[in-house]
């Protein structure tokens, strides 16, 4: 199933699919699902401004990580292999970057952005 996920080739046999990705990647999901669930729901309560640091600062931590996966396979690895198939192209990251994270980023900076300590004009 993992082989028909990660690539989006046509082979004649099976495609060329690095089981260390698949480990990691599934581990890095893992870990940015788990951390969301603990950040919001398993820990004390806390403000929803330091929630939504948090969750900032846990998806910057897991796209470091991948980041540094995808190089470390593509410039430190011999012979060079790709990072996770054909999804590690770098379009692929941009437009993740530019249609996933940052909307789901900036949708967690503005969540109750209420600021206690300005006035606010009364309706």
């Amino acid at each position: 199933m993992y082989t028909w996920i990660l690539s989006t080739g046509w082979w004649i046999n099976r495609a060329p699919v690095n089981p260390d990705a698949v480990v990691v990647v599934g581990f890095l999901c893992t870990c940015l699902i788990g951390g969301f669930i603990y950040i919001n729901r398993v820990g004390l309560p806390k403000s929803t401004r330091k929630q939504s640091y948090q969750s900032m600062k846990l998806i910057m931590i897991i796209a470091s990580l991948y980041s540094f996966w995808c190089a470390s396979q593509i410039y430190w690895a011999n012979p060079r292999r790709p990072a996770v198939g054909e999804e590690a192209d770098l379009g692929v990251l941009v437009f993740l970057a530019t249609y996933f994270l940052l909307p789901h980023g900036l949708c967690i900076l503005s969540m109750n952005s209420e600021d206690l300590h300005t006035d606010h004009i009364p309706l």
